[in-house]
Parts: C-alpha cells; structure tokens; sequence
C-alpha cells in the first residue's frame, strides 16, 4: 500500500511541475550555431559601433558603454550626478557607469588630441526595481513533523 502511495505521490508531484512552467519556457530551444568562435566574436566587433550609436550593455543598475572612434580620443560622460572619463588616448572606448537611475540623459564628449570635441545625447533606461520584495515563505508542514517524531 506505501508503494502504490508513495508512486502516485511521484506521479502527481512530476506532472504537477510541468503546469508551474512558464509557456515560453517550454516552448523555446537554445540558439545553436554552425559558426567558428571566432565568427560568432565578430557579431560583437566593437568596430561598427560610433559615439553618436555605441554599444550600450545594461545590467541592474551598471551601463557599459563601448564604441570605437576614427583618431585617438578622450571620451567623458555626464549628467547631474554622473561624471565618468577616461585618462588615455585612445580609439576603442570603454566606460562603466553606476548607480544609475531607471531613465538617464547623459551627455556623452568625445575630445580629439587636437582638441576638437564632439558631444552626443545618450538616453539609458534600466529595469525598475520591483515595488515590493518579494520574501519567500518557510512553512512547516505535516510530512516534516511526522518526520520529527520518528527521528
């Protein structure tokens, strides 16, 4: 009788999983590539990116922006409360940016070795942080403590 209970338990508990998964998740596959590494390394080439459209990578609340300039420049970003730059010359740029807010304007200056600047508006919009934290929930239930007191 504990077998036939315990494989019907199993039964409902396999099949019951299956309706708490998300549609999407059941019904996508992974991305699969006949592509070298070196060719799927070449779909991120930071080479066609500019200034006035570079590569912006957003995670949380942190922004990394990445772009390549025709010379050798100096590139600084700012806002209100965001000053970044960076110190070299140089063609690829790279700059991290945090905290940020859900909807940045930045303002984003590329500055040549012969001292000719160019500015461009950003826009960055990052994910809002959820209204309420949801806290999970621990509950005792009967199976743990039946378990209890045979232990």
């Amino acid at each position: 009788m504990k077998k036939r209970f315990y494989g019907f338990l199993l039964f409902i508990l396999f099949f019951s999983t299956s309706i708490h998964m998300p549609v999407n998740a059941a019904t996508t596959s992974p991305t699969t590539s006949d592509d070298s590494a070196n060719d799927f390394m070449e779909m991120f080439e930071i080479d066609t990116y500019t200034a006035a459209n570079p590569y912006i990578l957003v995670s949380g609340n942190t922004a990394t922006i990445m772009f390549t300039t025709d010379e050798d420049a100096k590139v600084s970003i700012r806002s209100g409360s965001i000053y970044v730059k960076t110190t070299d010359y140089t063609r690829d740029q790279e700059l991290s940016i945090n905290p940020l807010q859900e909807t940045n304007q930045l303002i984003l200056t590329v500055t040549t070795k012969a001292s000719v600047s160019t500015s461009y508006p950003i826009t960055i919009k990052t994910t809002p942080e959820p209204k309420h934290k949801v806290v999970p929930r621990i509950t005792e239930t009967s199976l743990s403590s039946s378990r209890r007191t045979h232990s």
